[in-house]
C-alpha cells in the first residue's frame, strides 16, 4: 500500500535474486514510480524480463498505476488507477491484458482502489471511498456494484483461495492512525464478520498463502521506524505471517525500511514485497524484495526502485 493512498484513507537487504526458480513459472506485477507518476509493470521472479504494462494519462507527473492483482487465470490484471486533478487523488479501477494493450476503466471512483479476485474470477473485491469507506464488490466487468461492508472504516481486502473468505483491515474510527487497523474476516457475502484470532491482530495488506492455511500481512506494531524529519512519515510496516485462525503469529522482516504489501509465490515457498525508505535521506528508495516464507535471508529482486504493491502470478504465466 503505497504512503500517497494511506494518507487518502486518513490513515540488510542486499545482492540481486538467485534460485528464483523455486517459485516456478511465473511472473510479478507491480507499480513502478519513474518521476513521480507510476505505471504497472511486470517481472520474472529473478528480476528479468521487465515489461511495461501501461501508460497512465497523466499530465502532471503525478498519481498513476498501482495496486495490480491477477485474475485466477492469469490473462488479465485488475489495478488501481490515480488521475490526479489540481493535487486531489482520484482512484478507479481499471484491467489491463496480463501481456499488455489498452487499459479500459471498471469503476467511476472517485475513491475504488485495493481491488481482489474471487478464486472464480467473476467478482472483485475492492475499497470504494467517500462519504464512508467501504467494502464493495463487482462483476469482472466492472458492473452490479453491490455494498459488502459497511460497519467501519475497511480497506485492504484479501478473498480466500477457497472463495468462502474475505480477510481485511479494519479501523473504528477515521481518527485513528493506520497503526491500530486489525484484521477481520467475513464470509464472501459479507456475513459473519469476525476478528481474525482471539487475540487481536493489528496490521493491514492481508494475503492468503496458496493453500489457504497462512495468511502475510504488514503490521506496524514494532515501531522500527527510521528518524524521519517530517511529520507526515507514514510508519515503518514489518512482514508478519499467521496461521488462517490468528494463531502461530511470526515475523519475518526486522528492517528500518518500510515492507510492504506481502504476496505469495504460486507454490508458497515464497513471499514478495516492497521494500524502502519515505525519503532518501534515510535510505533506498522501494525495491521488490522476496524471502523464504518460512523466515530466512531477504533478497532483492531486480535493479529497479520505486516499485509499489507487487503481486505475484498464477503458476505457469510466461
Amino acid at each position: 500500500m503505497r504512503p500517497l493512498l494511506i494518507a487518502a484513507l486518513g490513515a540488510l537487504l542486499v545482492g540481486t535474486a538467485q534460485g528464483a526458480g523455486t517459485a516456478g513459472r511465473s511472473r510479478i506485477a507491480f507499480g513502478l514510480d519513474r518521476g513521480g507518476a507510476s505505471s504497472i509493470y511486470t517481472a520474472r521472479p529473478d528480476g528479468s524480463g521487465l515489461h511495461r504494462l501501461t501508460v497512465p494519462p497523466t499530465r502532471q507527473q503525478l498519481g498513476g498505476d498501482s495496486g495490480p492483482v491477477w485474475s485466477p487465470n492469469g490473462r488479465r490484471i485488475v489495478f488501481e488507477r490515480d488521475l490526479t486533478y489540481w493535487g486531489a487523488d482520484r482512484y478507479r479501477l481499471a484491467a489491463v491484458p496480463a501481456a499488455g494493450g489498452l487499459a479500459h476503466q471498471l469503476t467511476k471512483g472517485p475513491f475504488d482502489a485495493m481491488p481482489t479476485f474471487s478464486p472464480s474470477g467473476r467478482r472483485i473485491a475492492f475499497v470504494r471511498g467517500g462519504a464512508t469507506v467501504s467494502l464493495y464488490t463487482i462483476d469482472r466487468l466492472g458492473r452490479h456494484a453491490a455494498r459488502l461492508l459497511a460497519d467501519a472504516l475497511d480497506i485492504s481486502p484479501a478473498w480466500s483461495p477457497d472463495g468462502k473468505t474475505i480477510a481485511f483491515s479494519r479501523l473504528a474510527d477515521a481518527s485513528l492512525p493506520i497503526d491500530q487497523a486489525t484484521l477481520y474476516l467475513a464470509d464472501a457475502d459479507g456475513s459473519h464478520v469476525r476478528q481474525l484470532g482471539q487475540v487481536a491482530l493489528r496490521g493491514v495488506s492481508p494475503a492468503w498463502s496458496p493453500d489457504g492455511r497462512n495468511i502475510a500481512f504488514v503490521s506496524f506494531a514494532d515501531h522500527n521506524d527510521p528518524g524521519c524529519p517530517a511529520d507526515s512519515c507514514p510508519p515503518s510496516g514489518e512482514i508478519y505471517v499467521a496461521n488462517a485462525d490468528g494463531t502461530g503469529l511470526r515475523r519475518l522482516t526486522s528492517s528500518q525500511a518500510d515492507d510492504e504489501h506481502p504476496t505469495w509465490s504460486p507454490d508458497g515457498s515464497r513471499i514478495a514485497f516492497a521494500s524502502g525508505f519515505a525519503l532518501i535521506s534515510q535510505g533506498h528508495p522501494s525495491w521488490l524484495v522476496t524471502i523464504p516464507a518460512g523466515g530466512g535471508s531477504a533478497t532483492r529482486i531486480g535493479r529497479f526502485s520505486g516499485v509499489l504493491d507487487p503481486a505475484w502470478s498464477p503458476a505457469g504465466i510466461r
